[in-house]
């Protein structure tokens, strides 16, 4: 676009006129729709004429902008940019950290004549096109709680920040203002929000909203999951505290650049990704029921498709614990021991287990101070040289498959690592050989102090405080 301001040429006794002929600029830019996040720019240029003919070299035109920079790695909104020889003037104008709209300004004036010119032209800081596009498997997302205590009533007020991050083919990381995702969630919900201390875009998980549970799957055996029957006849396993949560956005699928040419050819090993979905009973594949995202259209879910896209939906994948308070039996809390009695110079090794009725870790945090604490209670001569007060940690119960390169494989539960950390506590005769007529007693006792996860003000929810039903009373002689 162009704005011309001209003169007249009529002839006036001892007036000194310009030149005949036009005085304007034009401007374009070689893309219109360009990356946000800062990861892309466009190259705008634009073109002076100074009374029908291009603007003598060097002559400065004026460059602003409403939103971007000038700069790749400051803000710089104007900026200045000498004429060469066909009155031509070129600047990059790099994404701002926002999906807008930028309205990118050139002008100029001459002094002699006192003419000048301006033209704007609009630049859209968009999703990602092109090779600019995250590739499967880069697409990562990243949360600040593996365990929330979901599963307390009434639920609490957790909010749980996650973050987003992907990649470019050639390495270039995304930021989560570029990517314009959508959720879907087993249970709970998840919405953007701005971190108060960086100002980048985050995105808030909380148990309120969406589905009010996780689902109720049955026991796995193929990965060696424990169950047990509760006093109601209902079967607990740890699975049914486990939330699946997906991030969707544009992408393309992965592929091996075997002959170096920065894109993909035809035989050339790649990912091929189905349709993205809600895995909520972990099985590594979709079932009637589970949520998904219908790529193609066709209202129904789909499978791998055999080749590869350039542009496809693709998923990033979180799974959150959700958790409830200490639970009291054999397979849940409980202190075991190997007897309750201590004999001359022995010593008795506690093992507790803070679990709630799926059998999970209650949730906890290190970062909160949130700890157990040992009680020795004692008659005569038992004594216990550990920490009385072990930090609690925000911890899973078994452990998923991280070193898969398949973003659905990564969140696959190892076989067999269904074995929740205990908290051990050593309890030993103190004064060995006393001669002592009789065992004296003792007994433990166990609390925990924790809070169910973050609130939304940036700080933890209060911890709550609960005494473990099981305690061990025993003699020592």
């Amino acid at each position: 676009m162009s704005k011309r301001i001209g003169l007249c040429c009529a002839a006036l006794a001892l007036a000194v006129l310009p030149a005949c002929g036009d005085t304007s600029i034009s401007i374009g830019a070689d893309k219109t729709n360009i990356t946000a996040g800062g990861i892309d720019f466009a190259t705008i240029t634009a073109r002076a004429v100074l009374s029908g003919d291009p603007v003598p070299q060097g002559t400065t035109i004026n460059f602003t902008t409403t939103e971007g920079s000038f700069a790749a790695n400051e803000s710089l909104t104007s900026t200045s940019a000498a004429a060469d020889g066909s009155g031509t003037a070129k600047v990059r104008l790099y994404s701002s950290d926002k999906q807008v709209t930028a309205t990118v300004t050139a002008d100029f004036y001459d002094t002699t004549s006192g003419l000048s010119a301006s033209a704007s032209v609009s630049i859209t800081f968009g999703p990602p096109t092109g090779n600019q596009l995250p590739v499967d498997g880069t697409f990562r997302m990243t949360c600040d709680a593996v365990n929330i205590g979901a599963l307390r009533e009434p639920v609490p007020d957790i909010n749980v920040t996650c973050e987003l991050n992907a990649q470019t083919r050639n390495g270039t990381s995304i930021p989560a203002v570029a990517l314009n995702p959508e959720f879907r969630t087993e249970a709970g919900q998840i919405t953007p929000s701005s971190d108060t201390s960086s100002g980048k875009l985050v995105f808030i998980y909380s148990p309120k909203g969406g589905s009010s549970a996780p689902d109720d799957v049955d026991p796995d055996n193929s990965v060696g999951e424990p169950s047990y029957a509760d006093s109601n006849g209902r079967t607990r396993n740890p699975r049914d505290g486990l939330v699946t949560i997906i991030a969707v956005v544009d992408g393309e699928e992965a592929f091996s650049d075997t002959n170096g040419n920065g894109k993909y050819d035809v035989g050339e090993p790649f990912e091929d990704a189905a349709e993205p979905f809600v895995d909520a009973n972990d099985n590594d594949q979709w079932d009637v029921g589970e949520p998904f995202i219908d790529a193609n259209g066709d209202g129904k879910w789909d499978p791998a498709n055999g080749q590869w896209d350039a542009r496809t939906k693709i998923m990033a994948v979180y799974k959150i614990l959700w958790t409830g308070p200490l639970h009291s039996s054999a397979q849940t809390s409980r202190i075991d021991r190997l007897s309750s009695s201590i004999p001359d110079g022995g010593k008795l090794e506690l093992k507790a287990y803070a679990l709630d009725i799926n059998m999970n870790p209650v949730a906890a945090f290190q970062t909160n101070q949130d700890y157990l604490e040992w009680t020795l209670t004692s008659g005569g001569d038992a004594l216990s040289n550990d920490p009385t007060s072990p930090p609690a940690t925000n911890a899973l119960g078994f452990s998923f498959d991280k070193s898969a390169s398949n973003e659905r494989k990564r969140w696959l539960i190892v076989s067999n690592t269904f074995k929740p950390t205990p908290f051990t506590f050593t309890v030993e005769d103190g004064f060995p050989g006393d001669g002592q007529p009789a065992p004296t007693s003792f007994t433990v006792s166990l609390s925990m102090y924790a809070s169910p996860g973050p609130g939304g003000d940036g700080y933890f929810l209060p911890q709550v405080t609960e005494s473990f039903d099981d305690r061990v009373q025993g003699t020592c002689d």
